[in-house]
């Protein structure tokens, strides 16, 4: 397996202080440093402020000062199945003066420890640089992708299903739909209760809610805005598509259809291997942005054990885990896979060795075990690396959401 060069302070050694922002003086250092890392007007900053909460703020100083900042973000996130606690990170930023200094890092390393003390197996983010999160342990586990296709392309013409719009006293019927979609998928946000208020209540934008419903009742909805060119046509912008079944893919296609006569584009995000591509009759779409998304296994027990597995499957995997990060996760475990649960004890044999970097590749599914050891973070033999291959077997991971 490949080494790691490290800018980590180790365990224990003094490192810069880090915590929640202290008063007014050090928020309105965290939006200076924010505003010059992300380019962001001093006007945006300070919206963006007043729409975060300030417990979820948190700041890393030198010689007394702000150096450095990032959010957390308390969610959970959907494998196998089960809903896993999650900590997002986000706004990650270090003014210029300290940068290349191990800042970033050492802040990185003290917001995992948090976690840990918290009892969070998981962490996830959107990577704008990814070696200071390689160095924190994590690596790339799933995609976002914006998908674009032309109105004039979308060739169904079904109308089997009712569609209706509704507004936002159908908040639980929409979210009991993304749910349903969300256990099945891998890597959807169980999404918190503020995150479905800016969805069917947004604060500065227009966003129409239809549904798509059958005999048993909803099978599908649409959240979109429309957004207008510099001439008379506008794209569907669609901030949430969900379809359960094929007669409410078609349903919503005939949808978006029904406003070529104006209408450019549909944009969306998605993933290759979604069945609503299935719909239509040619591949006309494209993919026109796609970020992957890193995670981090903050704790290998309890993540392996809170993790769905495949029902059917009888399998006891032996690691050796190596984590240059966080002690707690380096060494030997065994996970036994019975009824789509997994308990998890120390010791072993430590037939299958993998960094936790792979590792967190393999859990959401994203590398095979052979993909892993392709990669440089694992090794074992053909027989392990097919049983841990089955173990984390589920549908590619995506993300609908970014942060």
């Amino acid at each position: 397996m490949r080494k790691r060069s490290l800018l980590l302070p180790a365990v224990g050694m003094s490192r810069p202080a880090y915590g929640r922002p202290d008063g007014d003086a050090e928020l309105a250092e965290l939006v200076e440093i924010l505003n010059r890392t992300y380019l962001r007007t001093r006007e945006e900053g300070e919206q963006w402020l007043k729409r975060t909460p300030a417990e979820d703020l948190r700041v890393i100083r030198r010689s007394g000062r702000v150096a450095g900042s990032l959010l957390l973000l308390p969610w959970a996130q959907w494998f196998g199945g089960s809903s896993i606690p999650m900590t997002g990170v986000a706004a990650v930023g270090v003014d210029p003066e300290v940068r290349s200094s191990g800042m970033a890092s050492s802040m990185m390393r003290s917001a995992l420890e948090e976690m840990h003390q918290a009892g969070v197996p998981l962490s996830a983010l959107f990577p704008a640089t990814q070696p200071v999160y390689r160095r924190a342990g994590y690596e790339l586990s799933g995609t976002w992708s914006r998908f674009k296709l032309p109105v004039h392309s979308v060739d169904l013409r079904d109308r089997t299903l009712d569609i209706k719009r509704v507004d936002a006293s159908a908040a639980k019927t929409i979210k009991a739909l993304y749910d349903r979609r969300s256990r099945s998928a891998s890597g959807h946000l169980d999404r918190p209760p503020k995150m479905w208020e800016r969805l069917v209540s947004p604060e500065r934008e227009e966003i129409h809610l239809y549904v798509a419903s059958g005999s048993g009742g909803p099978e599908g909805y649409v959240a979109f805005t429309q957004r207008r060119d510099k001439e008379w046509r506008y794209d569907l912008v669609l901030q949430d598509f969900v379809a359960l079944t094929a007669a409410a893919a078609r349903r919503l296609w005939t949808f978006f259809a029904d406003h070529r006569s104006f209408s450019r584009d549909v944009l969306w995000v998605g993933h290759v291997a979604d069945p609503v591509l299935l719909m239509l009759r040619e591949q006309q779409w494209e993919v026109t942005r796609m970020w992957t998304w890193m995670t981090r296994i903050v704790d290998v027990k309890s993540a392996l054990e809170a993790r769905g597995y495949p029902r059917g499957l009888e399998a006891e995997l032996h690691l050796q885990v190596a984590d240059d990060v966080l002690p707690w996760n380096d060494g030997r475990f065994v996970l036994e896979v019975s009824g789509g649960h997994g308990a998890v004890r120390k010791g072993g044999r430590g037939k299958l060795s993998v960094d936790v970097r792979g590792l967190a590749s393999m859990y959401t599914g994203f590398l095979t075990g052979a993909e892993t050891v392709a990669a440089g973070y694992a090794s074992g033999s053909e027989a392990e690396l097919s049983k841990a291959s089955a173990v984390f077997a589920g549908p590619p991971p995506w993300l609908p959401d970014f942060f």
